[in-house]
């Protein structure tokens, strides 16, 4: 597909192209208009820019991803995680990929999720990421790591932010497909560090979890003295005496899953 370049625009795409932008926000565009000598006004140019093809839309006001040259006519090069990237290109927001969406970006799954899941650090930042997001709220105590281009959880902080919201979770029967991966890179000591000052359900429904795919990890974990439930509270499909687990949500029993390790 062919698109235009207008004369005055010339330099702008050039700066682009040399940049090798990909998300381009109103402050950015302003930066290289200034720079290139553009006077035109700065949402003009994004509106031409646009009108021709060379600025997409994100989602995001004031936030567009640019189409080089290369990609041959006005296609998204974004992927699954260009909503995320967008909406961090706009606001220093506290977030990572979680679930399935961050076992994804790690390698460790097949596919990302038909809806991106992200873990946000605190309600405020829940509140200003993008609807068409999964937002969940976890505030990790290991740093994020950042894949596919945008901030994930670790494997150790995934983990534990299952045990923490299991309901959560959007499929545990798909989940079951790459636990056992995502358990294989844990390291016992970012486990510790992420349980250190949780409730104590958390780490009973996170040695529940793992007791069968890594019980080098579930022995460094106390035994609770209390019930603790997985999943909303109804009629349990299976009870757990050592790690005092009423279980109504899984559709498999993790006492019987191949040591990972």
């Amino acid at each position: 597909m062919t698109r235009s370049i207008p004369p005055s625009l010339a330099p702008v795409l050039e700066r682009l192209e040399l940049d090798g932008a990909d998300l381009v926000t109103t402050a950015h565009l302003d930066e290289i208009l200034r720079e290139v000598g553009v006077r035109t006004a700065t949402r003009t140019v994004a509106t031409r820019l646009r009108e021709r093809g060379w600025l997409l839309a994100t989602g995001q006001r004031g936030v567009w991803e640019f189409a080089p040259a290369a990609t041959a006519g006005p296609y998204s090069r974004g992927g699954h995680t260009r909503l995320l990237r967008s909406a961090l290109a706009r606001s220093d927001i506290a977030c990572g990929l979680t679930f399935q969406a961050a076992v994804w970006a790690h390698g460790l799954a097949d596919r990302a999720p038909s809806r991106i899941e992200v873990a946000a650090s605190t309600e405020r930042d829940a509140r200003r990421l993008p609807d068409a997001l999964d937002v969940s709220v976890f505030a990790p105590h290991l740093g994020y790591q950042t894949a596919k281009g945008v901030p994930a959880l670790r494997p150790a902080s995934v983990l534990t932010h299952m045990a923490t919201a299991p309901n959560r979770v959007r499929s545990w029967t798909s989940a079951l497909e790459w636990l056992p991966d995502l358990a294989a890179e844990i390291d016992p000591a970012e486990v510790l560090t992420e349980l250190d000052g949780r409730p104590a359900t958390v780490t009973a429904r996170l040695g529940y979890l793992l007791q069968g795919l890594r019980p080098d990890i579930t022995e460094l974990l106390p035994r609770p003295s209390t019930k603790t439930w997985f999943g909303p509270r109804r009629p349990t499909l299976r009870h757990d005496n050592h790690w005092q687990i009423a279980d109504t949500l899984l559709p498999f029993d993790p006492r019987h899953l191949e040591h990972a390790a």
